[in-house]
């Protein structure tokens, strides 16, 4: 389903609400039964102090460690092992909220005892609604028309999705069964493919056909419309399932006709002062962080302290990039522009763990203030690199439609980049964010950066 024009799981949005409400009951259950000083059941005021603020704040603690991303809803010890960080964090910001005043009827006490009783409830609700959408009756059923190259695509984005939901490929004669759609899933077209998706509880079509010439059963389709089933293409069905752009079947009718692609001025004025705000809030909040990284750097290694390049910004102009510095000076010695692998030697001892930590890209924050940034956005790249890569993968250029970021849809989603391969795999997810952006949007990426941080996920 779309939620505010972005594409959301059915069962993501169940688990939010239903979530959502343990929370609150727990908190306000511990509330009722604790000798809370001053607290009134009665009072509405009181019941959002010490059941909606801490709902919110484990939710949103949820949000930010990932707890809803479709791979750790379907590993129980993933999801266990999150629920222990998002008790942590939610719990540690809860109390900071106490410290400064705001919610100073909470005690460790009653915070304990409500995460105590909210959590087993989460994992045992979670494993319930897994157990509940693997069976048969309550199973969403794909069918996908093809058995080529969109095929393909189709099931690599089905891949790791152990919930069943795609039913059979069928071989509709456009072409060669490609080698990777599995013979074992695959059936031969039936006489009348709205009565057999039908009689077969099929709940969506999926149109996978690289040769539509003559092959588009367009009466059959319009068959299964009138009967209630969706009928989807499939560059749309990966969109929706991977979260990014299906980049080898985009055509450039796509970036014209479809939807999205633009902020309107409020979103523009608010997307702003997000920017703004997050940006100026990470600068005074890790102030004594930078000045001891500033000072370790200059310890570490000789050089400056940071670290100024050119990057291609929005609409394809240059700009200087300002980092702190994690590798030896004159790491281009040669001139020659390189990227950064794993275990690359030039980077410093302090550098590699600024580079973990991320906080070598928090100096870019007085990019994003002067405007040549934005703080969500696809990541900045050097012109020599853009110029390869536009050469090499189409509608590279498209990214550089909205300001680079500091963090992103495809910073959040893909580990760090360092090939043509992982450039054209980022680009996927750059021009999804592109396609959907919006305020709530970036909300959601910069909760999920924490995650990134935490878990030093990507970091090189």
């Amino acid at each position: 389903m779309k939620l505010f024009g972005h594409h959301v799981r059915r069962m993501t949005v169940f688990l939010c609400v239903l979530e959502a409400a343990i929370f609150m009951a727990s908190f306000l259950a511990v509330a009722r039964g604790l000798p809370l000083a001053g607290f009134d059941p009665g009072s509405l005021a009181a019941v959002v102090e010490v059941a909606v603020v801490p709902a919110v704040l484990l939710f949103l603690a949820m949000v930010a460690l990932g707890a809803y991303n479709i791979n750790v809803l379907q590993s129980p010890s993933t999801v266990t092992q999150r629920l222990i960080a998002v008790a942590v964090l939610g719990g540690c910001a809860m109390l900071g909220l106490a410290a400064m005043g705001i919610c100073d009827t909470i005690t460790m006490r009653h915070l304990v005892l409500a995460e105590a009783a909210a959590f087993p409830l989460i994992l045992i609700g979670r494993l319930f609604v897994r157990y509940l959408t693997t069976m048969p009756v309550l199973r969403s059923r794909s069918l996908v028309l093809g058995t080529g190259p969109s095929a393909r695509r189709v099931w690599e984005a089905l891949i790791g999705d152990d919930l069943g939901r795609l039913f059979r490929f069928v071989d509709m004669g456009d072409g060669p069964v490609h080698p990777d759609v599995p013979a074992e899933r695959t059936m031969m077209r039936p006489g009348a493919i709205a009565e057999f998706a039908v009689r077969a509880n099929i709940d969506e079509i999926v149109v996978a056909l690289d040769d539509q010439r003559g092959a588009m059963p367009m009466d059959d389709l319009l068959k299964c419309r009138m009967h209630g089933i969706k009928v989807q293409d499939a560059s749309a069905f990966i969109e929706r399932e991977t979260g990014k752009v299906d980049l080898e079947g985009l055509r450039a009718s796509w970036l014209v006709f479809e939807d999205g692609f633009q902020l309107g001025r409020l979103g523009k004025v608010c997307k702003r002062g997000l920017d703004v705000a997050v940006s100026g809030a990470l600068l005074i909040l890790f102030m004594p962080i930078l000045v001891c990284t500033a000072i370790l750097i200059k310890l570490d290694s000789s050089g400056p302290v940071f670290y100024r390049q050119v990057r291609v910004g929005l609409n394809g102009q240059p700009y200087s990039i300002l980092k702190f510095r994690s590798m030896v000076q004159n790491a281009e010695k040669d001139g020659k522009a390189q990227w950064a692998t794993s275990g690359d030697a030039r980077v410093t001892r302090v550098g590699a763990i600024i580079r973990k930590a991320r906080i070598d890209e928090i100096p870019q924050a007085i990019n994003v203030l002067k405007g040549d940034m934005s703080f969500v956005g696809p990541r900045p790249e050097r012109p020599v690199f853009v110029e390869q890569l536009a050469g090499e993968i189409p509608y590279y250029n498209e990214r550089h439609r909205v300001k680079p970021g500091i963090t992103g849809w495809a910073q959040i989603n893909y580990p760090y980049g360092a090939s043509v391969e992982d450039a054209r795999e980022k680009l996927k997810y750059d021009l999804y964010y592109i396609k959907y952006q919006s305020f709530l949007f970036d909300l959601v990426i910069i909760l999920q950066t924490v995650r990134i941080v935490l878990f030093a996920e990507g970091a090189r």
